[in-house]
């Protein structure tokens, strides 16, 4: 309770926005990505897409209406800064327990189906992204989260980057044991789609693992962002124009984006790690 607090005191007291270009560029992404996700919500409610939005939890309209709310409202408190530490508090936590209520069942209900692991593993992503962005957010130096400048949110976002880590390596885990598939979604005018599954996979544990330990966190962190942008441009975007009306394309595309605005804003939180 003293966190979320400590939040509503840093919400209050915020005069104006002091993150870098690189954490901002993130916090922006991620905010549009939820706020995405949340009209997605409003817009296929009485859809069969609506299973297909994260965080994959929405079973009818009144779910549908509550869960796009609040993630449109958390988006919209990022991108404003307004009320942005208690938003992005509240929406990590919030995921955390639909992750552990909601898809670790699933996941021990069908443990060899790669389809609910990923979507599992996405929303923790999300909900890991929030966690440690909230403290930055809070701080007029977003540096203080690796200096352990705001008291009792340091482990909230150190908490955040291990489960991100973790989300890495098991998309990387999910590239190579599922490359046909993973090759087919690639466009047909890049070649060599089987090298390049396996080392969307390569890179995704790389990052994974540089962020979980801290060693060239920054880097990887920056790199995995920009990997994400491409695949936006080149690969999402144009599968959304060709099917706009397809929810699971869409959310595919904003998954994509919150990812590089985690990878941004991950590289900044802890920038000062090697």
């Amino acid at each position: 309770m003293g966190t979320f607090l400590r939040c509503l005191k840093y919400d209050a007291g915020a005069q104006k926005d002091t993150m870098d270009g690189v954490a901002n560029t993130g916090r922006y992404l991620f905010a549009t990505a939820l706020a995405g996700f949340g009209l997605e919500h409003f817009i296929f409610m009485h859809s069969p897409f609506l299973g297909d939005v994260l965080p994959y939890t929405a079973n009818g309209p009144l779910s549908a209406l509550l869960i796009g709310a609040i993630l449109l409202a958390a988006g919209l408190a990022l991108a404003s800064g307004r009320g942005a530490c208690l938003a992005a508090r509240v929406l990590g936590a919030a995921l955390i327990v639909d992750f552990v209520v909601v898809h670790i069942p699933r996941m021990g209900g069908a443990p060899r189906d790669a389809a609910v692991r990923g979507l599992a593993f996405e929303t923790l992503s999300v909900a890991a992204i929030a966690l440690v962005l909230a403290p930055m957010v809070a701080s007029p130096r977003s540096e203080a989260v690796s200096r352990g400048g705001l008291p009792g949110l340091g482990t909230t976002a150190t908490s955040g980057r291990y489960l991100f880590g973790v989300s890495l390596v098991i998309f990387s885990l999910m590239h190579f044991m599922l490359t046909s598939l993973i090759a087919s979604l690639i466009p047909g005018w890049m070649p060599g789609h089987v090298f390049l599954a396996y080392f969307t996979g390569a890179a995704l544990v790389a990052a994974g693992l540089a962020i979980a330990t801290g060693k060239l966190a920054r880097l990887a962190g920056i790199l995995l962002g920009v990997m994400f942008l491409i695949w936006i441009v080149t690969l999402h975007a144009p599968r959304v124009a060709h099917a706009l009306t397809n929810g699971d394309e869409w959310t595919s595309l904003l998954v994509a984006v919150a990812m590089a605005g985690g990878g941004f804003i991950l590289a900044e939180a802890f920038r000062g790690d090697h």
